[in-house]
């Protein structure tokens, strides 16, 4: 080891290859690694030394090279010291900024676990709350910014970066060269007032998102004080103690304190395909990062046992933050209702275009001038553009955000919110989901029926003689959980089936610590694929060897040749066959109790020969809620699937309480099913209610078969065997705030709580979305269609120039951007649960649609035309404005569907309707604003055509569409709206 001077500090490296006669010489750095800040530091540093001609340093190694003059005073600068670890600045003492990496990193691998505790200053019982607030403070949250915040600048321009925005200002354009300098100031206006409405609207989102960051960072189990604490992962700090399980995705960097079969899926962060097993002791200084097993690393996840750990590096100085760091973020691909909008913008500037070239034509062939072709041509360009069309597709996405953030959910992906409107089925899984995950004891039945829990008396002194004793003993000893004492209370840590068995000998008065010290388990065989039962194998006092197993009964009992009372026959076998059924058609998730002495010294646990104890059936509370999501979700048109891992008489029982009907699945009948041919496998799936003794592949491959036969699929999950289902499907739901880091991770949807009832409000709000949408749109494209077919229809005929492009410019201020937002953000319709969703693929605007948009913008085109010719352009000009505000009362929820909606947001339309007819009365009657119009006074006729025109709008819904014939494509109804027929206007 060498040390040098940096920057006035010590800093160490390693002599890897050093060949005095080609003067080169080859270290190894600390913290180099994947540090291109450190490695240019480096450069610059032995750069300005006497003869040095070249210096390189590659972080990807964390290697420096270097080549020296002959007379360099290289080696004497380099000071050999001991192989030893420097020591650098403990926690409390001064630190560099976080994220710059300018010193090298503690070799926390190479270090032994008590040298790792006096180098954090802690203890293995974890910090004090007081300690963990100081060097939260110190520190800095544990969250890594994987996107840097989007600059104010950033996000003006891509407001002015919009297809409509940019036509408008080439109409700005068009107007200053036709020598209209008011009208090009007034495009520019109205460009810069949609530009920074659509700038506050992002920049709200971005801090809304910014502020779901530490809820998506989940929470982790940690030790402070002796106390176990759920604890915000934003909120760790290094010294923090946390407690490892299957399933959990690390939040930092920790060192191992103690490991049981611990082991740690690191593909993410080194690329090895295989799970990497992770101890205690240290490893050598210069191990790679792939062999660096006393660490785990943020980012990764715990793929089998549990264990505890210390915190050592969290935020931007963790592993994945280095990674991060080199790695450029790739965007996210186009969402489907990005696409669809992206087409709508196409189309628009096409008509836009093409609309002002027919104007030009038209005005060439009337032998008008240059100037008046222009002016005509920048009138129907503008006449054609929704300028509000960005805006309220922003609006509608962010205010189905904040209303489901306000229920307890994050959606961490704007796809999930145009697909949770057209879920057709949700699968559930039950554990955690549909149950609460809960277990207790319920029945303990060795034979002769169950026995009263509450008189049991164990006998410590004779375990293996006294059954309900041996019973107890089994469940807690072959279990595989972590004890904590919290004050005078134990805490027990683990899956909910062994904590309820570990609970219940406590609760009898059995001392676990005393029995696990006088049976020490020597081995473990865990359930595997296809093995639904658990061996252990334990020293017993007096005994020698023995194994004890739990598991399925249906298997336990094949393993065993006698039980209690004697040799097992065929009818015993039947008899106990016959009670585990009817334990589970209780709704009881049933395990069977066996054990065995072993021969000898013991060692792996035969496959025969036990003796059955008996069942214990444990029972997982329904949450609350449960059932009746499952009816609301019947209720909507969704079918809901139960995905459990619960032998098929216990599925079956709780799919009775909670109102599912039809087929239970296993997976050997889910395997002989996905092979039918495609007809009678879409009927066996429709028929589908319950998948039992389910494995993660089996959630993923019924999820991926209901997908492909045309379902939208969202799955609810919170564990780890959830993930790969929850990743498969249209939209992932993590359930809980305890549910699984991966859960969580691979989501698109986290719900902070655990009422599924909360699926079905984003169900209904990603209808409503849809819904809004699809409303806001027909607003905005009938309106404009109106502009432009009296403009141009005008033109046709010979007439004089009905609107200016700044009437057009005023008209479109008024009545396309926020009446368009505020029918984006209406509540809803409250009974949008009660219908069939959506089909797949179904647009934006359908072709019914379609019709009545050109009904209602010909119709608003004619009520212009009426005005134009009774009054001249000042009358049009009114009634064209009033009959547009009237018009977007039209278009919204029918009055039947909004008897019964929330105050919120109801008053929005109105308010602005009625605002809105306030200023254009102004505009009217104002001399200033008359002036810069180019209207005339008012007369009787102007006030009579506003209130025939906010009147008129009114009738248009009894208007048939002259749609003709109407072709039925789908075999479910469906209007515009995916609302009932009767309901749409």
């Amino acid at each position: 080891m060498v040390v040098f001077l940096m920057d006035g500090q010590a800093a160490p490296a390693r002599v890897v290859r050093h060949s005095t006669a080609a003067r080169r010489l080859r270290l190894e750095i600390p913290g180099l690694q994947w540090n291109r800040v450190l490695g240019e530091r480096l450069e610059r540093t032995f750069a300005t030394w006497p003869g040095i001609q070249d210096v390189s340093a590659e972080p990807r190694t964390g290697r420096l090279l270097v080549r020296y003059a002959p007379e360099a005073p290289l080696l004497a600068r380099l000071l050999q010291q001991p192989d030893e670890p420097v020591a650098w600045p403990a926690p409390h003492q001064a630190r560099p900024v976080r994220g710059t990496r300018s010193a090298p990193r503690e070799p926390w691998h190479a270090m032994t676990v008590e040298a790792v505790l006096a180098r954090l200053d802690g203890t293995d019982q974890g910090l004090t709350s007081e300690e963990a607030a100081r060097r939260l403070k110190h520190y800095g949250p544990n969250l890594v910014v994987t996107e840097k915040p989007r600059s104010r600048l950033s996000m003006l321009g891509s407001q002015l970066a919009t297809v409509p925005t940019l036509l408008l200002a080439g109409s700005a354009g068009a107007s200053a060269l036709a020598g209209d300098g008011v009208e090009a100031t007034a495009i520019l206006a109205v460009v810069g007032l949609n530009a920074g409405i659509g700038y506050r609207i992002e920049r709200h989102n971005q801090e809304m998102l910014a502020s779901w960051q530490k809820l998506e960072a989940g929470a982790a189990q940690v030790l402070r004080g002796g106390v176990l604490l759920m604890v915000p992962a934003a909120e760790l700090v290094p010294g923090d103690v946390v407690l490892l399980r299957a399933g959990d995705v690390l939040p930092a960097d920790v060192r191992v304190l103690d490991a049981h079969r611990l082991s740690a899926d690191e593909a993410p962060l080194t690329g090895e395909s295989e799970p990497q097993a992770k101890q205690a002791a240290p490893v050598d200084a210069r191990a790679p990062l792939a062999e660096r097993t006393s660490l785990l690393f943020a980012g990764t996840s715990v793929a089998s046992g549990h264990g505890r750990a210390l915190v050592v590096a969290t935020g931007a100085d963790t592993e994945q933050a280095r990674v991060r760091e080199l790695v450029a973020q790739e965007s996210a691909p186009p969402t489907p209702l990005t696409r669809k909008l992206g087409q709508l913008d196409r189309r628009v500037a096409v008509a836009s275009v093409g609309a002002a070239g027919l104007s030009a034509l038209v005005g060439l062939a009337h032998g008008r001038s240059g100037a008046q072709v222009l002016r005509g041509a920048v009138a129907l360009g503008v006449a054609a553009l929704p300028e509000g069309l960005p805006l309220v597709a922003t609006a509608a996405l962010v205010r189905a955000m904040q209303r489901l953030y306000a229920r307890g959910l994050v959606v961490r992906r704007v796809s999930a919110a145009e697909a949770l409107g057209g879920v057709t089925v949700i699968c559930t899984d039950k554990t955690g989901t549909l149950t609460r995950n809960e277990m207790r004891l319920d029945v303990l039945d060795l034979g002769d029926g169950a026995l009263d829990l509450s008189s049991l008396r164990p006998r410590p002194d004779a375990v293996l003689e006294d059954p309900p004793t041996l019973a107890l003993a089994l469940g807690l000893l072959n279990s595989d959980v972590d004890v904590h004492r919290n004050g005078k209370e134990l805490a027990v840590s683990g899956s909910s089936t062994e904590k309820a068995l570990v609970d219940a000998a406590h609760a009898a008065g059995m001392d676990g610590a005393a029995l696990r010290r006088a049976f020490p388990r020597c081995h473990l065989l865990e359930r595997s694929e296809g093995i639904h039962y658990v061996v252990s194998v334990h020293r017993a006092p007096g005994y020698g060897m023995v194994a004890f197993v739990k598991g399925a009964p249906e298997q336990v009992l094949t393993l065993c040749e006698r039980d209690l009372k004697g040799p097992l026959d065929a009818r015993t076998r039947e008899r106990l066959a016959r009670r585990n059924d009817a334990l589970a058609a209780d709704g009881l998730r049933v395990l069977g109790l066996a054990w065995r002495r072993l021969p000898g010294d013991g060692g792996h646990a035969p496959a025969d020969g036990y003796t059955f104890i008996g069942f214990v059936g444990l029972r997982d509370p329904l949450r609350e809620g449960a059932a009746e999501s499952v009816r609301k979700a019947r209720g909507a048109g969704i079918r809901t699937v139960l995905l459990t891992g619960d032998q098929p008489r216990t599925a079956e029982a709780i799919a009775r309480q909670v109102g599912l009907e039809g087929d239970t699945l296993t997976p050997g009948t889910l395997a002989r099913m996905l092979e039918l041919p495609g007809d009678e496998l879409a009927r066996r799936l429709e028929r589908t209610a319950v998948l039992a003794r389910v494995t993660p592949e089996n959630k993923r491959d019924l999820v991926k078969a209901l997908r492909a036969h045309g379902e939208i699929v969202a799955m609810a999950g919170d564990g780890i065997n959830d993930a790969p289902a929850l990743q498969a499907a249209d939209v992932g739901v993590a359930v809980g705030v305890r549910s699984s880091d991966m859960a969580r991770a691979v989501a698109d949807v986290v719900m902070s709580s655990e009422d599924l009832r909360s699926i079905m409000s984003a169900v209904g709000e990603g209808r409503i979305v849809q819904d809004n949408l699809r409303r806001a749109l027909r607003f905005l494209f009938a309106t404009n269609l109106s502009e432009m077919t009296l403009v141009l229809g005008a033109g046709l005929l010979g007439l004089q120039e009905p609107l200016t492009p700044l009437q057009l410019l005023w008209i479109n201020l008024l009545t396309d951007t926020l009446p368009g937002i505020a029918l984006a953000m209406e509540p809803g319709d409250p009974a949008v649960l009660d219908r069939p969703p959506a089909p797949p693929g179904m647009p934006l605007l359908t072709r019914p649609a379609v019709r009545r948009v050109v009904r209602d913008g010909a119709l608003m085109a004619g009520v212009g035309g009426l005005g134009l010719a009774l009054g001249g352009p000042p009358l049009a000009f009114g009634t064209l404005t009033a009959v547009q505000l009237g018009y977007s009362a039209v278009c919204r929820a029918p009055r039947q569907t909004r008897r019964h909606l929330p105050a919120d947001g109801e008053w929005r339309l109105p308010a602005f309707i009625g605002g809105a007819a306030a200023v254009h009365v102004a505009a009217l009657t104002l001399p200033p604003l008359r002036r810069v119009l180019g209207l005339p006074a008012p007369t009787a006729l102007t006030f009579g055509g506003l209130a025939v025109g906010l009147v008129l709008p009114a009738l248009m819904g009894t208007v048939p569409a002259w749609s003709g014939q109407v072709r039925r494509r789908e075999a479910r109804p469906v209007t515009d709206a995916t609302s009932p027929p009767e309901a749409t206007p």
